[in-house]
């Protein structure tokens, strides 16, 4: 009852050091948030993180507060264990035997579930991965409530405090493109207010297949630096490409200003590409060749074709590739 709680003096508080999985990035003991729009890399680099975590490595090229491997807990309901998750893990390096999951019913845990606790207690992680969260925060809560989604939360910052666990919830961006990188969290602000760090992954504007992890919240210690990467299964998964102090934020700016002094190319690109398929479909090699010659790049053509709703097919097997106006063929698939 909460009537029946005790006030205690702080003068009997011992004061205690925050503990680090990775600082400053993952404490130990406390909730951090990685959140993505889907498709950006998130679960790779989740599996890289517990890969290090699994065999004692660093992460990017932050030392851990021990080198000793330890055991890590990811819990999933997108991917599959054998088909996504445990090949990723393979390819960043990680120690099968200090990894554990669950793959019947996955659907049936939430937060609130005591097996979780029997879970932590059995493995004792010092990872414990959620992904994505709302998978786990029960069906019956909606997930703009704060005062249901807290109640959940609670027990799992409880449990992340108790047995000295690192705890990632990962999470989606909401649809709307609009506001910075703690509105555009899916879900109540409290969500965000819960996490003692905050991670947000992305692309960076112009940049083919380069991605930054920028560190958005952190309460316990300064921001960490932006990492930038490229997913490269050849080369461990993850492969470290530097950093810098740009935000999430920094980034969307950027993008939006790209699009903006892109914008005038792209018309004269989308003009380009009507007055050379006056019957709907060419092949893509011709359309490359005689924008090149007018001087339009790759990246702008691109951009106007998918503006356009040009789709590109192959012809046959092993023929060319040819673009096609959606409206000249029901055969666009």
């Amino acid at each position: 009852m909460a009537d029946s709680l005790p006030l205690i003096c702080l003068d009997s508080v011992q004061e205690e050091e925050i503990q680090w999985l990775y600082y400053p990035y993952i404490p130990r003991g406390k909730i951090s948030l990685c959140a993505a729009y889907p498709g950006v890399g998130k679960t790779y680099l989740l599996c890289y993180m517990a890969a290090c975590v699994s065999t004692g490595r660093q992460f990017f090229d932050v030392a851990p507060f021990t080198v000793e491997p330890e055991n890590v807990i990811y819990l999933t309901t997108e991917d599959g264990l054998g088909d996504t998750i445990k090949q990723r893990l393979r390819v960043c390096g990680a120690d099968m035997k200090r990894i554990f999951s669950v793959q019947e019913d996955r659907t049936a845990l939430t937060f609130d579930n005591p097996v979780i606790e029997n879970y932590i207690r059995q493995v004792n992680p010092a990872l414990l991965i959620f992904d994505p969260f709302q998978s786990y925060i029960g069906e019956n809560v909606e997930l703009n409530a704060a005062n249901k989604t807290r109640e959940r939360l609670n027990h799992i910052a409880f449990l992340a405090e108790k047995y000295n666990v690192a705890v990632i919830l990962v999470c989606h961006f909401n649809k709307n493109a609009k506001g910075d990188a703690i509105t555009r969290i899916i879900g109540s602000t409290d969500i965000v207010g819960i996490a003692r760090s905050y991670l947000a992954l992305g692309n960076v504007p112009e940049e083919d297949g380069l991605k930054f992890m920028s560190h958005e919240k952190s309460s316990l210690a300064p921001r960490g630096k932006t990492k930038l990467f490229e997913i490269n299964p050849d080369e461990g998964g993850i492969k470290a490409l530097g950093e810098n102090d740009l935000s999430m934020d920094d980034y969307i700016r950027q993008a939006s200003e790209n699009r903006r002094r892109a914008a005038p190319a792209v018309e004269a690109a989308k003009e380009f590409l009507k007055d050379q398929m006056p019957g709907g479909r060419r092949p893509a090699k011709e359309l490359k060749n005689l924008a090149k010659a007018n001087k339009i790049s790759d990246r702008t053509l691109d951009r106007a074709r998918k503006e356009l709703g040009i789709v590109s097919k192959r012809e046959e097997f092993k023929g060319q590739y040819v673009w096609i106006f959606p409206e000249s063929s029901s055969d666009t698939a």
